[in-house]
C-alpha cells in the first residue's frame, strides 16, 4: 500500500462524513453527545478523566456536564473513595439518548447504500470490516 491509498480514503471518507453526518438537533449538540458516549455507563468516570479524555479545559467539561446533568442526561456525584472526584454517570435518559444515538444518517445511508449493486456493498462491508480490525489490532 502506498499514502496515495491512505490519502485516497481520508478523502472519500470526508465525503462520506460531509454527505451523511448527524447535525446538531435542538436537544443536544455535537459535543454533548460525544462526552455522552465517553460516559461508561455503569462505573461512570471522573470529571478530569473525561477532560483530559476529550482534549478540553476541565472548566469547559465542567460547564458541559452540569448543563447536562440539569437536562436529566448525567448524575453527578462524589466519588466515595475521594471525596474531592466527581464521578459521573448515565440517568436512564442518558443511557437512552446514547443507545439510539447515530453518527450518520440511518435513513440517507441506508438509501445510498441501496444504491450499490449486493457484490459492491458486500465486498465494501467486508473490506472497512478489515480496516477496522487492522486499525483497532
Amino acid at each position: 500500500m502506498n499514502s496515495s491509498d491512505a490519502e485516497r480514503f481520508e478523502q472519500l471518507y470526508r465525503r462520506i462524513w460531509g454527505a451523511l453526518n448527524r447535525q446538531d438537533d435542538p436537544e443536544l449538540s455535537q459535543h454533548e453527545r460525544q462526552l455522552l458516549h465517553h460516559i461508561a455507563p455503569a462505573e461512570g468516570v471522573a470529571l478530569t478523566w473525561l477532560a483530559n479524555h476529550l482534549g478540553l479545559p476541565k472548566s469547559t467539561t465542567s460547564v458541559m456536564v452540569k448543563a447536562l446533568a440539569a437536562r436529566g442526561f448525567v448524575e453527578r456525584t462524589r466519588d466515595p473513595s475521594d471525596e474531592r472526584r466527581l464521578a459521573l454517570r448515565l440517568t436512564e435518559q442518558g443511557r437512552e439518548v446514547v443507545a439510539a444515538d447515530t453518527v450518520l444518517r440511518p435513513t440517507d445511508l441506508a438509501k445510498a447504500m441501496s444504491q450499490l449493486d449486493p457484490a459492491t456493498r458486500k465486498a465494501m462491508l467486508e473490506g472497512l470490516t478489515q480496516l477496522a480490525n487492522a486499525a483497532e489490532s
